[in-house]
């Protein structure tokens, strides 16, 4: 468990960032736990006491603003820092982190993590730079919710999460459920999105996997549908 451990955590963007002996100094007083879909790492409205560091799995962001009703704001795999901005400003947490699939986190006390922030200028680069790409995501996301119909929303996220590499095959991490809400739709809108592009001849989908079949339509639903509804 402790070689598998290493590995994963070598292999983790902010490892490669701040080297060896910044992150032996964030192990220190840390632990790591490998947690069950379900589990819940922190919950709206507690004071962060941890910072979170997903070495393999997959975790959500859910947020429910007092009311009977959960919106996942955002899902992160292997690499992800999870809500640093409130740990960094000792602010309660906006959001819940909720275990999707089973992972292995590393947990870094919260102090420790903030006194290495102040020392180290490796990682204070590491961190501004991840929650730069966050700050981005999150105004895609407004940007998809506010201008975009459910059809073009599943579109700009699938060629977001395939990249710009040739793969044309996107392995679901998690169920369709959770990818609609985190979109913003119903089940019954998330496979009425799924329909209208496979009916435009962009994807096909067999189970958890989803085939890009001509990425051009593909990128013409996610600029071009204006007129569909969500």
């Amino acid at each position: 468990m402790i070689n598998r451990t290493l590995a994963l955590l070598q292999e983790t963007e902010l490892a490669r960032a701040v080297g060896e002996r910044v992150m032996a100094r964030l192990m220190e007083g840390g632990v790591v736990q490998i947690l069950p879909p379900r589990a819940v790492l922190f919950e709206e409205g507690a004071e962060p006491e941890m910072v979170h560091l997903v070495l393999s799995g997959r975790v959500g962001l859910v947020a429910s603003g007092g009311t009977d009703h959960e919106a996942v704001i955002e899902t992160f795999g292997a690499g992800a820092l999870l809500v640093v901005p409130a740990v960094i400003l000792s602010l309660p947490y906006l959001v819940s982190g909720v275990v999707l699939t089973e992972s292995r986190i590393m947990m870094i006390p919260a102090a420790s993590f903030r006194r290495a922030l102040d020392d180290e200028p490796a990682l204070a680069r590491a961190v501004v730079d991840m929650q730069a790409r966050h700050w981005r995501l999150l105004i895609e996301q407004i940007k998809d919710l506010k201008l975009r119909a459910a059809p073009q929303r599943l579109a700009q996220w699938l060629l977001r999460e395939l990249g710009a590499g040739p793969g044309t095959v996107l392995q679901l991490g998690e169920p369709k459920r959770i990818i609609a809400r985190r979109l913003g739709m119903s089940p019954e809108s998330f496979s009425r999105a799924i329909a209208t592009l496979e009916e435009a001849g962009a994807i096909r989908v067999q189970g958890r996997a989803i085939t890009v079949v001509a990425r051009h339509a593909l990128e013409m639903a996610a600029g071009g549908m204006t007129n569909i509804g969500s």
